[in-house]
């Protein structure tokens, strides 16, 4: 149910100020309505749902009829599935022609990841163990491809399983490939986790794979963690819908990152 936003009125902001007023509103966790912001703010609803808009494109938000909800890196599954769906699938698409038939992959649970299972339907078979029921179910698993969940406590908002088994599940095995999401990507330390136990589960999986695919849309890059998972110079290859931002493309090519995008496609190299 949307939550209207009801405070007194407020003069005219500058639309970078409201721009970030609003984007504070939706962290606080709250839904938003149009409505309400436009008589909050005394400007048009036209105004807002640009401003909606404009938030929707650098990931901050996810619309919803008559306003807007969190689409944060900390919303649940089914709202981040819905979010930024055009390049995530695109991302999907390029992630799965780097996989090779009969492939032994770990796809870890996230909406990007969830694309790729989506996109690797249509490429040669393949056996994935994964932590997502989602993703089992995405790649028909028992028909094309052999599909293995590793077990442990389901965590209904981020559609993941979770806990030692998973991480004992990985132990027992050895990838050709891992395809990873991630929290944010720091041009300093690499890959960043909001939680010690992703750390630790990204870590195990770079040490039981021979290859390292990591998949993040334009919003993760610069986007903070407190964990470390993975340094630049373990990374591998990262697939993601745009060019990474300029201060990325220097530590990227120095510690030998390949970066995979849709229009690198057709180019002699992939790589930055």
């Amino acid at each position: 149910m949307m939550t209207e936003v009801r405070s007194q009125r407020m003069g005219r902001l500058p639309a970078a100020s409201r721009l970030q007023a609003i984007t504070e509103m939706v962290d606080a966790g709250s839904s938003i309505s149009i409505a309400g912001l436009a008589e909050q703010y005394s400007v048009s609803m036209e105004t807002i749902r640009r401003d909606i808009a404009a938030l929707e494109k650098e990931g901050l938000v996810y619309r919803v009829h008559g306003g807007a909800m969190p689409a944060g890196r900390s919303a649940s599954i089914n709202i981040r599935v819905n979010n930024l769906s055009l390049e995530k699938a695109a991302i999907g698409a390029l992630a799965a022609r780097l996989i090779e038939k009969d492939e032994w992959i770990f796809l870890t649970h996230g909406s990007t990841t969830l694309s790729v299972a989506r996109a690797l339907n249509d490429g040669p078979p393949i056996s994935v163990m994964t932590n997502m029921p989602a993703i089992a179910e995405a790649l028909h698993g028992g028909t094309k491809h052999r599909v293995v969940l590793t077990g442990g406590e389901y965590n209904h908002a981020d559609g993941a399983l979770g806990g030692q088994q998973v991480l004992e599940a990985i132990s027992e095995c050895v990838f050709d490939t891992v395809i990873m999401g991630t929290y944010g990507i720091n041009p300093v330390h690499g890959l960043v986790e909001a939680e010690k136990y992703y750390q630790h589960l990204k870590r195990l999986l770079c040490q039981r794979s021979s290859r390292r695919i990591f998949v993040a849309d334009h919003s993760k890059f610069g986007a903070s963690g407190p964990y470390v998972s993975v340094p630049l110079s373990e990374i591998g290859i990262i697939v993601t819908d745009y060019a990474p931002p300029k201060d990325f493309v220097t530590v990227f090519n120095e510690s030998g990152v390949k970066v995979i995008y849709p229009s690198t496609i057709g180019t002699k190299q992939h790589d930055l």
